[in-house]
C-alpha cells in the first residue's frame, strides 16, 4: 500500500458525457501529497496515447517523480505507457485487486470535479469540455 505519498504521482481516466450521449475521456496526473494536478489530457477515445500524453505534460512541467501509480486499466498496462515510464526512469505501481484505495486521492479529485463542473452544465463538444477542464484545474490548483 502507498502510505507515504512523497515521490508518488497518481493517474486515472474518467468519463464525461456530452449532450449527444457521446463520451469524452479525461486522463489526469495528480501529486497526491500536494493535491495538485500536474498534467491532463482530454480526448474522445480512451487510449494508451491519452494516458501517455497526460504523463508527458506532467513530466514537461514538473520535476520527475520516482513512482507513478494507477489502477490496472489497459491504457496503463500498454507498451506505449510503460516505455514512456522507462524512458524517464519512473517506477510503476498498480492498485492491487481489492485495494482501490491506493489511488484514492486521484479518484477523489475526479469525484469532486464531476459534480462541481460537469453535472451543472451541458457540454456539446470536446472543445467545450477541454476549456472547462482547463479552467477547473487552474481553480483547483
Amino acid at each position: 500500500h502507498l502510505h507515504d505519498l512523497s515521490g508518488v504521482w497518481q493517474t486515472d481516466i474518467t468519463y464525461i458525457q456530452l449532450t449527444n450521449h457521446r463520451w469524452v475521456y479525461l486522463a489526469t496526473i495528480l501529486d497526491p501529497e500536494k493535491r495538485k494536478v500536474l498534467g491532463y489530457k482530454i480526448g474522445d477515445t480512451m487510449t494508451a496515447e491519452l494516458a501517455t500524453s497526460a504523463l508527458q505534460m506532467a513530466l514537461d512541467k514538473h520535476r520527475k517523480q520516482l513512482i507513478i501509480h494507477s489502477d490496472m486499466g489497459s491504457q496503463y498496462a500498454s507498451a506505449e505507457f510503460n516505455i514512456k515510464c522507462q524512458n524517464y526512469g519512473l517506477k510503476y505501481s498498480y492498485s492491487l485487486k481489492g485495494h482501490p484505495y491506493d489511488n484514492s486521492r486521484m479518484e477523489a479529485f475526479h469525484s469532486i470535479l464531476k459534480p462541481e463542473e460537469f453535472y451543472l452544465k451541458e457540454y456539446q463538444t470536446l472543445t467545450e469540455v477541454q476549456a472547462a477542464i482547463g479552467w477547473y484545474i487552474n481553480f483547483y490548483n
